[in-house]
């Protein structure tokens, strides 16, 4: 089922506040629709996804667009990417987050490749969300990505739609977690 949820996208890129940048879009999916809403706003997008169909559909419909930014697919593995820290200015994730096996192991991807200063963003399907595109109730799930951020950052800025939650963050400087032994180990 294919909902087109553009209010939805525009949303989380105004509560961004991004204007310009490199963006990796984690778990675009077949549509690519965040990436392309991205890379034709005038961004430098690469938006990966585990599914080689997704990639192959994605590239396909992007030689087939404009964009006044740039857009790139890559297979990839979204709990552990290829990329070195901090190489991009803001990373999203769009209505993908509850197809992840380890929404944890996402999240602290997200912020290692984060650059500091940068943004990291999800926007995922709240209740009537997932009654709109067909998925099974699942009240908990918010909830854990909420919890997960507030590892990784001190604010969580969030906003809604009527199919939407989201949550945007700041990466922060020289941010640290202690292990239950007291023992303090640099994250970023």
């Amino acid at each position: 089922m294919t909902v087109d949820d553009l209010e939805g996208r525009k949303q989380l890129l105004n509560l961004s506040g991004l204007k310009r940048g490199r963006i990796l879009d984690m778990g675009m999916g077949d549509c690519g629709c965040m990436s392309f809403f991205l890379a034709r706003k005038g961004f430098d997008v690469i938006g990966i996804d585990f599914s080689s169909t997704a990639v192959h559909n994605s590239r396909k419909e992007a030689d087939l667009r404009k964009f006044k930014g740039s857009f790139q697919v890559r297979r990839m593995n979204a709990e552990q990417t290829s990329f070195v820290d901090e190489s991009f200015d803001a990373v999203f994730s769009y209505h993908s987050m509850h197809d992840m096996p380890k929404p944890d192991k996402v999240i602290r991807e997200m912020f290692r490749v984060c650059r500091k200063g940068g943004v990291v963003a999800i926007s995922d399907l709240n209740a009537n969300g997932r009654r709109e595109y067909g998925h099974e109730p699942d009240e908990k799930f918010l909830l854990d990505v909420k919890r997960q951020l507030k590892k990784y950052s001190k604010q969580i800025r969030k906003g809604k739609t009527d199919i939407n939650e989201m949550f945007i963050c700041e990466k922060i400087q020289g941010f640290q977690r202690s292990t239950k032994k007291g023992r303090i180990f640099r994250i970023f």
